[in-house]
């Protein structure tokens, strides 16, 4: 993820969430995010991340609902 294609406002929002931030060793940016923000990335960053749910049922391996979802991971797309 390179921050210089940023705007201010997505800057802004990316370090309100730095305690968020995966270790480097793990393939997704941000992890633990509580679901409530989910809408505020989609807005703010369309298209530049990928999504997963955590925290609820699991119906596949390692991937449970969005409806189910308690927190989620951002992946680079």
């Amino acid at each position: 993820m390179s921050i210089h294609y940023l705007t201010d406002k997505q800057k802004t929002i990316l370090q309100n969430f730095t305690r968020h931030r995966s270790p480097i060793h793990e393939s997704s940016l941000f992890k633990g995010i509580d679901i409530q923000y989910l809408k505020l990335f989609k807005k703010h960053f369309k298209g530049r991340f990928i999504y997963r749910p955590r925290g609820g049922r699991y119906h596949i391996q390692y991937n449970c609902t969005m409806e189910d979802a308690q927190t989620f991971a951002v992946y680079n797309r």
